[in-house]
């Protein structure tokens, strides 16, 4: 893989090249890795040089990536963790067990209460939290979801046969020939406007099944700073896990 030196920090990339006409795009990855998407006439100097001008901004997200697969990647479903909803953080709490036919996760005051079994320290304690706050998920996915479908629909002036909530590993939403919307329940989790972006988007694909230039000119005429929000949507990508 190539690679710069910026101080002491080596920055390794790989290179796409296209039909780009001028600019260079540089995607951080979830994974931490980079790729650079370059016009076909830039060679690898050029690129080299745009890439150490932005080295300060390019380390600073790298180490904003390290700092969320850190703060993911081992979630125990105990008191004192976090979970996003809505773009904002909300401290776990678990609780006794319930009376029969409370709801097993609530979200008040700030707080997630969630029931445990006794045991929420060890791995059969945590599985139960981790299914009551999965099933928290994706109630208020379906909710919130199915609202934000009935404010754009008529705005994009189609809507889909229906919506199924879906847990798709590598996918946030997608939208068959028939009509049929399927939306990661995950996306819940991030900002409002970033989840507009993944529904609008869906929408515009019951008129224009692929990523044409009619298919972006929709999408914008909807959420004029779409270009902002994908981009959000690839920061997020790291911070929703741990819930699978």
């Amino acid at each position: 893989m190539k690679f710069i030196q910026f101080g002491n920090r080596r920055i390794h990339f790989e290179i796409k090249k296209g039909n780009r006409k001028k600019t260079v795009a540089i995607h951080i990855n979830p994974t931490g890795s980079i790729t650079v998407l370059s016009p076909s006439f830039l060679d690898e100097g050029d690129i080299q040089k745009i890439l150490y001008k932005k080295g300060k901004r390019i380390i600073e997200k790298l180490e904003q990536v390290k700092k969320n697969t850190d703060a993911n990647s081992a979630k125990q479903f105990v008191s004192g963790e976090s979970f996003p909803y809505l773009g904002r953080y909300y401290r776990l709490k678990v609780i006794k067990p319930l009376p029969e036919g409370e709801k097993k996760c609530r979200l008040v005051n700030g707080r997630f209460f969630v029931e445990g079994n006794g045991h929420s320290g060890n791995e059969n304690g945590s599985s139960s939290v981790k299914r009551a706050l999965i099933e928290w998920y994706v109630e208020h996915a379906e909710e919130k979801i199915r609202e934000r479908v009935n404010r754009f629909a008529p705005l994009i002036g189609k809507r889909p046969v229906s919506i199924k909530i879906k847990n798709q590993e590598k996918r946030w939403g997608s939208c068959s020939r028939g009509g049929i919307i399927r939306l990661n329940w995950k996306i819940v989790m991030a900002p409002i406007s970033v989840m507009d972006y993944v529904i609008v988007h869906e929408l515009c694909h019951l008129i224009y099944p692929h990523h044409t230039l009619q298919f972006w000119q929709k999408v914008q005429s909807i959420i004029p700073d779409y270009g902002k929000r994908r981009h959000r949507l690839k920061e997020y990508s790291l911070r929703i896990v741990g819930l699978d």
